[in-house]
């Protein structure tokens, strides 16, 4: 039989050792705490952002389009939100958003293909191989492809897509092209339906002609750029009009 002084001993026994309950709860917090001072810490604020696959979109603009602000720590990013706003831009057609510890963010791009400016009412449009606006300018700053010119097209607005038949034509003459032949292009002009004429950076007239054949006038400007250049021509102009390409030498 249990007397009042050991069940007072049994008691403090009791009282004595601390509730399991009561540790568990204390390691929960002290973790809590932790992380949230971890996850804050200046060693997750964003220390740069590298965007990847661009070419023509520039990363000013990528950081503009996807808001990201200087500092920022990356747990708050959501990078879903980033992507949705970068895949708004038409002139993206795909695009990676990730983290990359400690303090990093990549931005991985795959840009729709400029392939020549037109005039517009506005100012200046910017159109893929399709024919779509993927952006419009006041001014050319910078000239990355060709300049369509002779025409000038009305209110067309980004994401529009050009019919006119002729701009369709010279695109798919400017498509069929390799990257390197394309940068040594500066304009296209467009003098009459049956006068189409490009001009390189070395200001040679390569005269198309009419909006046939264009597949092989591709081939031909390409494989006549790259004579010219590996055989050191001065050239004059160079005529597709015929079956056998002509070639004037400037004298």
């Amino acid at each position: 039989m249990r007397t009042t002084d050991n069940l007072w001993s049994g008691k403090q026994e009791r009282k004595s050792l601390p509730p399991r309950h009561f540790m568990y709860l204390l390691l929960i917090l002290v973790t809590l705490v932790a992380s949230f001072l971890f996850v804050n810490s200046p060693y997750f604020i964003v220390g740069g952002v590298l965007v990847e696959g661009n070419k023509y979109v520039s990363v000013e603009e990528v950081y503009r389009i996807a808001g990201i602000p200087e500092s920022v720590n990356i747990f708050r990013l959501n990078t879903d939100d980033i992507k949705h706003r970068l895949t708004s831009d038409l002139r993206l057609s795909d695009v990676e958003v990730s983290r990359k510890l400690p303090a990093s963010i990549v931005i991985r791009l795959k840009e729709r293909q400029p392939l020549a400016y037109i005039a517009s009412s506005y100012g200046f449009v910017e159109v893929d191989k399709q024919g779509i606006v993927l952006a419009a300018f006041r001014n050319l700053k910078q000239v990355n492809v060709p300049l369509i010119t002779g025409i000038r097209l009305g209110n067309v607005y980004v994401g529009d897509q050009i019919e006119n038949s002729q701009i369709k034509s010279i695109l798919a003459y400017l498509a069929a092209l390799d990257e390197v032949t394309i940068n040594q292009l500066s304009e296209i002009n467009i003098k009459s339906p049956q006068q189409l004429v490009a001009y390189t950076t070395d200001s040679i007239a390569i005269r198309i002609g009419s909006n046939d054949r264009m597949e092989e006038k591709s081939k031909l400007t390409q494989a006549i750029i790259q004579e010219i250049h590996d055989k050191h021509l001065t050239v004059e102009y160079v005529d597709l009009n015929y079956a056998s390409p002509f070639v004037k030498l400037k004298q």
